[in-house]
């Protein structure tokens, strides 16, 4: 389903979502629970409950001017009392309790969403807008900052002003708070009817503004390739085009608002309206007291103003809180494809030892298998390249080892342990990655190679740039090691990219190799000088190799040739070619300059 189809998530569960985010902290929430309805009492209620009395006993005696001190001395001390504790220091406790509380789930929102996404699986990221992901964690963050500021400083006052005024008057004029009490419950019930459609457009507002901010980033990312291609106008009609929906989801989001104000409007004028009405007639007639008709009125307009505040601003708060946050809790509810076990067993991977036994798997969406009953072995210390037709399978080869995807019949096996019974952070520990699409972070020289092991030292982040060729342009840079590579590593040319890939595996020093097309980016001179360290970094290592480039594993100890995930030749170099007629054959007599041909690939 489009992201701006998509239906409204409850709101019960939104809230319970935000509510065990909150509730890690019970003192600043129960703070701001029982400081909010204090607040109310000595700001609201108490005010006109002493002014009240003070009217009664006006209407009813005479005083003279020098007897109104004494008279009424208790009645403005306790005035003051209550406006300075109202204005002060209750609100001001409230405030500092709600910014504490909201600083804090905020900062662990971030966390979680952070954590999350990039324990999901890499299918998931394949599938998702990188921005709309960005775009919903801050959402999400920021939903939840909305909906503590308007529940605590609006709708909890809502809830305590009409209680307490419907307690308050049912002593002092019992129809009155009978009239309140019903039009509150008939105002609840209209509210929620019209507020759903705001809401369920709401949704569809902010599916709307995440999919504009993932194209954004997608283009953005991708700059160089619209450049080079001249794509700015057709990139620009696209970012348009969701400008478009954007902008027409707002304004459809505009007109429920305006048509569901309308409806507030007319029922808080009515309340005013028969308020007063109920109160002339109290006092015309004999039955209620000045200071009766002043607090129905005041009530009355205290009650209507946090009505008309809580539906005019609330509610519209709540609905686009509730759309920004609809998303991403949906994410964050999500499983990873890819799960750690519950009880995982401690890596035993030392020697290398590789082993596919039965392996069944086949692509999300496909009704094939790609792998279907694959067995292999490779011994520790091995070294074995890996070629084939594009969609041989290789990619899904190396993805299945590094557990990226999990299989579906089957077992892989590390020095004879499954590595489903194993955390991913130890299997990918003893293993050393260098990808085809080069994988780069915008920091320092330093920082991404040093990324292959976490607590090198610079002496070995040196050592390891001079073994794979990184230090010789490495000098030339003004910053040297500090210089930062850019966004992917898009100021260093590809070459420079897949030497720092390359320092980052050596750095590593894991039992196991995996390169993806590791020298693919080198020019013939780069590539003379990487081989050797590349050799020297295979040695006592189980290695890996997936290439194009034949000249790459020609002196590899075994090849295996791969069609359509079935292993259809296996054996050395000179082994292979003495089969005229077989793949690997034809590969090596149709390769160019080194690589094979694009149509006997495709």
């Amino acid at each position: 389903m489009p992201s701006s189809q998509r239906r409204a998530i409850p709101i019960a569960r939104i809230l319970r979502f935000h509510w065990r985010v909150a509730w890690r902290y019970p003192g600043l929430v129960m703070g701001c629970l029982l400081a909010t309805p204090l607040t109310v009492l000595v700001d609201t209620i108490l005010p006109p409950l002493i002014v009240s009395d003070v009217l009664n006993r006006l209407s009813i005696g005479h005083y003279q001017r020098n007897q109104l001190w004494t008279s009424f001395s208790t009645n403005l001390i306790a005035y003051a009392v209550v406006v300075v504790l109202g204005w002060i220091v209750t609100w001001r406790i409230v405030d500092y309790l709600l910014w504490r509380l909201e600083g804090r789930v905020q900062r662990d929102l971030a966390q979680r969403c952070f954590g999350h996404l990039i324990g999901q699986s890499a299918d998931f990221h394949a599938n998702t807008f990188g921005g709309a992901l960005v775009s919903q964690t801050t959402k999400l963050t920021g939903s939840y900052i909305r909906i503590a500021d308007t529940t605590v400083l609006q709708l909890l006052p809502l809830v305590c002003v009409l209680g307490s005024i419907v307690a308050i008057m049912a002593v002092k004029a019992a129809l009155f708070a009978v009239i309140l009490a019903l039009f509150s419950v008939v105002y609840v019930v209209i509210a929620a009817v019209v507020s759903h459609p705001v809401r369920r457009i709401g949704a569809e507002h902010a599916a709307t503004e995440s999919t504009q901010t993932g194209h954004l980033a997608d283009a953005i990312a991708n700059v160089m390739a619209v450049k080079s291609f001249a794509r700015e106008r057709y990139e620009q009609q696209r970012f348009a085009e969701a400008t478009e929906r954007t902008q027409d989801s707002l304004l459809r989001l505009s007109g429920a608002h305006m048509r569901q104000m309308a409806w507030f409007g007319g029922m808080t004028s009515l309340i005013s309206i028969g308020a007063f009405a109920v109160a002339t007639d109290g006092v015309v007639s004999g039955g209620a007291e000045v200071g009766t008709m002043f607090l129905i009125v005041n009530y009355t307009i205290s009650a209507v103003q946090q009505l008309f505040k809580f539906s005019s601003s609330g509610l519209r708060t709540y609905n686009r809180a509730f759309g920004d946050a609809a998303d991403m809790i949906e994410v964050l509810e999500r499983e990873s494809d890819v799960r750690d076990p519950t009880e995982p067993e401690r890596s035993r991977i030392g020697a290398g030892e590789v082993r596919f036994e039965d392996v069944t798997f086949r692509h999300a969406g496909s009704r094939d298998n790609l792998f279907d009953g694959l067995n292999l072995r490779i011994e520790p210390g091995e070294r074995v390249g890996l070629v084939g037709h594009s969609g041989a399978g290789k990619t899904s080869f190396t993805r299945l080892l590094l557990r990226l995807s999990d299989l579906d019949g089957g077992r892989i096996l590390l020095d004879g342990q499954d590595i489903s019974r194993i955390t991913q952070a130890d299997l990918r520990a003893a293993i050393a990655y260098v990808p085809q699409e080069l994988l780069l972070f915008h920091r320092s020289i330093s920082d991404n190679i040093a990324y292959g092991r976490l607590d090198a030292d610079q002496a070995d982040i040196e050592l390891a740039s001079t073994q794979a060729n990184v230090t010789e342009f490495v000098t030339t840079l003004p910053d040297g090691f500090d210089t930062l590579v850019g966004e992917r590593g898009i100021k260093l040319s590809g070459g420079q990219r897949q030497r720092i890939a390359i320092a980052r595996a050596m750095l590593k020093d894991a039992p196991i190799l995996l390169l993806d097309e590791a020298t693919s980016a080198l020019d013939s001179g780069s590539e003379v000088l990487i081989q050797d360290a590349l050799w020297t970094l295979m040695e006592g290592r189980t290695t890996i190799v997936i290439a194009h480039r034949l000249s790459t594993i020609q002196r590899m100890d075994r090849i295996i040739v791969l069609d359509q995930g079935r292993i259809v030749e296996m054996g050395g170099h000179s082994e292979l070619l003495d089969n005229p007629d077989g793949v690997y054959a034809s590969f090596w007599a149709h390769q160019s300059g080194g690589f094979l041909e694009g149509a006997l690939l495709h």
